[in-house]
């Protein structure tokens, strides 16, 4: 990629998405007079999309801006900017769905992998409740045929009692 750094100076004249240079930087950059540049804060990594004034009276290394893309940018006065040469809008297109793709698909892996855990999770918890709850239930039921038994046997001592006799049960 073609690209220079230069110190920046506020235009004297607002201009905003103009930019000056030394016309020395043209070949640099690869560019004409009028060519499309990105001005790129490489700290911060915001960037503005300029077009160029070729001018012999800014002095070399220095490329003077507007004050609305100086905050832009989030820059001011002498300090570094990287001028590089602005690609053409399906390239810019083509990356940004690039990237976008990118990160899509990093984002479905995480997700994917946050499933699968929990989906493991899940049947873990769900296979140690199955496991409690035959066990109690084979409690309940012995429980409940204990006292069913008992209170078989309760009526049919009532019943004796009542009637005298154990055949009629």
């Amino acid at each position: 990629m073609q690209e220079v750094r230069l110190t920046i100076r506020k235009r004297a004249f607002p201009s905003e998405g103009r930019v000056r240079f030394n016309v020395a930087h043209l070949p640099a950059l690869g560019i004409q007079d009028g060519g499309k540049v990105d001005l790129i804060n490489e700290e911060t990594k915001k960037s503005v999309t300029t077009s160029v004034i070729a001018d012999t009276m800014v002095r070399e290394g220095q490329v003077r801006v507007s004050e609305e893309d100086l905050k832009t940018l989030g820059l001011k006065d002498d300090d570094d900017v990287l001028v590089r040469k602005a690609q053409a809008l399906p390239e810019k297109l083509s990356k940004a769905a690039a990237d976008a793709n990118a990160s899509i698909a990093k984002g479905v892996g995480t997700l994917d992998k946050a499933v699968r855990k929990t989906a493991g999770e899940v049947k873990t918890g769900a296979a140690k409740t199955a496991v409690t709850v035959k066990k109690e239930t084979k409690k309940a039921s012995a429980s409940l045929g204990k006292a069913a038994l008992k209170t078989a046997k309760k009526v049919k001592k009532t019943v004796k009692k009542a009637t005298g006799s154990e055949d009629e049960l």
